[in-house]
């Protein structure tokens, strides 16, 4: 109104000299002030600045179907919310790269990590607190508990649990059936883990599970001249601490404590521990049921297990397809069951899984944007249309991918959620369910979370400790065992404040 006001005056007839000065400094300026009008006017008509959010669970090229569902959620999501753009970072998770990409400030608006991690990472000032994001879209109360707890610091939550995974025992049922343990009793073309009468033919306790064991790689040997593995100890790449702590939890053990002042305490050489590590020496060298090998990871039990050169193997939940996917058996050949109890009765599975956590640095609406992106993704409570369509979507690309499609522990507890997810993977089930429901019953009953403090580094020191046993038929466990504590306590828990 301002500049319509000067433009009146300036139309008033005026005489030459002072006026005119006046006049033409006043034409100069309305003519400055029109200009800059012109530029805002013009601005108007530009695309208005997208919020971008990068989301670093995107797929590697060469994964094309997975790149082409993930372009599908972002063209549908971009389109219900234009004042977004999302781009896709490729990124894995590793402690070595993330550190450095943290302190430059590069992480990705929203990434994937693993559940030993958030603790760390709220440490280090790495990631936010989106408590008051999830309370507006009212999932903080929709969040499984356990897992919620596990991404939460003072009453803050700070990511959002994927999905979860149960560690538990998975069986190659032709080995079983070469040694004649099973057998398709009731001739539907499978074969049976439990007997007519409904009992387990595997083995529930870990006395039993070394029996197992020996007896399947003595019987490979003695009668088809083949060296099978009875079972697969890992002890590299941090895995073989991973499952050496399920393995000690069942025998009794806890591996990290906290003493009279609430000070954290390394317990690896606890007894019960010592106990399970002598378990593992003697699986080595008197039964002779573990592989020579003395350094394998996680790619390498789904090598062994699908090309029969192993009868059982320790897996997560939500690894069971590799053996298909890898090596191509057949999906009707593998059994998941329980993990055994130990000596005195502790039944545990360790209970893990992959949570979305947020950079330091991302703006509230960045994390917004970023939760909504998961609801495009299947990845929410929500049971919008668009939710359940990826839902469908994942089940369908796997199935395309030859993957056997089994229940997933879902991170989310409300009913509706829950019952539409059950709905989705019954369409798409094509395992024979049987051979895997004991792990999904009792599952609930014997999930523990992971030791809760510089658990990776934990891990790997534990991993040296087991290639020893494997590697030396006079190690001392006890000894390995006491010397790992002291470098663990030393090294990492005498850092917590």
């Amino acid at each position: 109104m301002d500049h319509v006001h000067d433009v009146e005056l300036s139309a008033r007839p005026l005489g030459i000299g002072v006026w005119g000065l006046l006049m033409r400094s006043r034409i100069l300026a309305i003519g400055i002030m029109a200009l800059v009008l012109a530029l805002v006017l013009a601005g108007c008509g530009q695309e208005p600045t997208k919020i971008r959010v990068t989301v670093g669970m995107w797929p590697e090229p060469y994964l094309r179907e997975d790149v082409a569902m993930f372009e599908e959620w972002k063209r549908l999501f971009e389109a219900d919310y234009p004042q977004y753009e999302i781009v896709g970072v490729p990124y894995t998770y590793s402690p070595d790269t993330f550190f450095p990409m943290a302190q430059s400030g590069q992480t990705p608006t929203v990434f994937q990590t693993w559940f030993t991690e958030p603790q760390k990472l709220i440490d280090n000032g790495f990631v936010r607190d989106i408590t008051a994001q999830l309370q507006q879209l009212g999932w903080y109360d929709k969040m499984d508990p356990v897992m919620r707890e596990m991404l939460s610091r003072d009453g803050k939550v700070y990511g959002v649990p994927r999905d979860g995974y149960g560690l538990g025992l998975l069986i190659n049922l032709q080995i079983f059936e070469e040694v004649g343990l099973v057998d398709d009793w009731n001739g539907d073309g499978i074969l049976d883990i439990h007997g007519p009468d409904g009992s387990p033919r595997y083995p529930t306790t870990f006395q039993e599970l070394a029996e197992t064991a020996r007896y399947i790689s003595e019987t490979m040997r003695d009668q088809f001249e083949r060296e099978v593995a009875g079972l697969i100890i890992l002890s590299a790449n941090n895995t073989g601490g991973w499952q050496f702590s399920n393995i000690a939890w069942n025998f009794g053990a806890r591996l990290q404590v906290q003493d009279a002042d609430g000070r954290w305490v390394a317990n690896l050489n606890a007894p019960e521990a010592v106990e399970a590590l002598e378990w593992i020496k003697e699986l080595r060298w008197e039964a002779g049921a573990l592989p020579a090998s003395t350094s394998l990871t996680y790619s390498d039990w789904y090598s062994y297990i699908g090309t029969g050169r192993a009868a059982m193997a320790f897996v997560g939940s939500d690894a069971i397809a590799l053996p298909v996917t890898n090596f191509g058996m057949d999906r009707d050949l593998l059994a998941f069951v329980p993990m055994p109890a130990g000596p005195r009765g502790h039944r545990y599975a360790l209970f893990g899984g992959t949570p979305f956590m947020f950079a330091a640095n991302a703006t509230d609406e960045q994390v917004m944007g970023a939760l909504r992106f998961l609801e495009y993704m299947g990845r929410s409570p929500e049971t919008s249309p668009v939710a359940l369509s990826s839902l469908r979507r994942g089940m369908k690309t796997a199935i395309d991918k030859g993957m056997p499609i089994l229940p997933e522990i879902r991170p989310w507890v409300n009913e509706e959620y829950r019952a539409a997810a059950r709905e989705i993977e019954a369409q798409y089930a094509n395992v024979y369910m049987p051979n895997f429901q004991d792990f999904y019953d009792l599952l609930p009953v014997m999930r523990r979370p992971e030791e809760p403090h510089y658990t990776q580094e934990m891990y790997e020191i534990l991993d040296a400790v087991i290639q020893q046993v494997l590697a030396d038929p006079n190690a001392n466990p006890a000894a390995l065992l006491t010397s790992a504590n002291n470098t663990f306590q030393t090294h990492y828990l005498s850092k917590l404040r």
